[in-house]
């Protein structure tokens, strides 16, 4: 199985370009697109508009023969998930967020949901667990939500809006239960894991999830699949994946006006080569031999 994973595309047309160009020269079974597929720069009630170019867009790579694997992420309008949930039914794509669904032989599972940040819509922001809400101390602006009129509001009680929504650990927990081999199991979880090198800000400041990394650690998925904070390989040293014990976590990056992707070859349920489209495969060449994906049970 020949993967290629990216995340955080927006709606950029150079970078879907590239990406369809990508799949028409070389043979993937499946692209993941880790979350965060509509446009940044444009108010969150109005993406929906954007939401022919994406069938477009799955139109062509379904046409390449590999098979569409994506989410929503944090920055895109939640009305938006029965357009993807019909698209899915009419088999242009698979839409994974919080469903767990088997293709050629692995499970392939969604976790859209973010800890708290600053910026003000909050419909994919969760606490961590019950006893840690992970609320930003900093906060841009109100804390806002897209209505049922697809209005902006503002969520009037903020902490008591994390209390009650179920926690990311919660979710994570709540998926592992529907999977039957998590060893060849591959995650798309928006967020990054904490302390993996992953999740680094421009500002330096490490937003990764605890709850993401506790998962990982405890329950050792094939692989996992990250995004959220485009910035983080371009001031960590160039750093795309990360392993827990036998899991390898990828966060591919996005910046500039290239698509920025990591392919990754599966054999056997054993991962054997990674590359990143813009930093090669040299971090992969120089860590394969601590990353002991070979004694996994098939």
């Amino acid at each position: 199985m020949k993967i290629l994973a990216t995340s955080d595309i927006h709606q950029a047309p150079s970078k879907w370009k590239d990406l369809i160009k990508v799949c028409q020269t070389n043979p993937f079974d499946i692209i993941i697109i880790a979350g965060d597929l509509f446009p940044k720069d444009t108010r969150i009630t109005d993406q929906a508009q954007f939401f022919p170019k994406i069938i477009k867009y799955a139109k062509k790579i379904k046409d390449t023969g590999a098979k569409l694997v994506l989410m929503l992420g944090n920055d895109d309008n939640q009305r938006i998930i029965p357009m993807m949930e019909k698209a899915d039914q009419d088999g242009l794509l698979h839409f994974v967020s919080e469903k767990v669904i088997e293709i050629d032989g692995h499970e392939f599972i969604g976790m859209p949901y973010v800890p708290d940040y600053p910026f003000g819509y909050k419909f994919w922001c969760r606490g961590e667990t019950s006893s840690d809400l992970r609320m930003s101390s900093i906060q841009y602006c109100d804390p806002l939500l897209v209505n049922d009129q697809n209005k902006m509001t503002t969520i009037q009680n903020y902490a008591v809006y994390l209390r009650e929504k179920k926690k990311i650990w919660d979710v994570l927990m709540d998926l592992k239960d529907q999977v039957k081999n998590m060893s060849k199991s591959i995650w798309l979880i928006h967020a990054p894991p904490s302390n993996l090198n992953l999740d680094v800000c421009a500002n330096g400041h490490r937003v990764g999830s605890h709850a993401v990394l506790k998962f990982i650690k405890e329950n050792q998925p094939l692989l996992t699949i990250h995004g959220h904070i485009h910035e983080s390989p371009h001031y960590n040293g160039y750093v795309w994946f990360n392993n827990v014990e036998k899991t390898i976590c990828v966060q591919s990056g996005q910046i500039d006006y290239r698509v920025y992707y990591s392919t990754i070859d599966i054999q056997d349920g054993n991962i054997i080569y990674m590359k990143h489209s813009i930093y090669g495969d040299d971090l992969w060449n120089n860590n394969i031999h601590s990353i002991n994906t070979k004694t996994r049970s098939k």
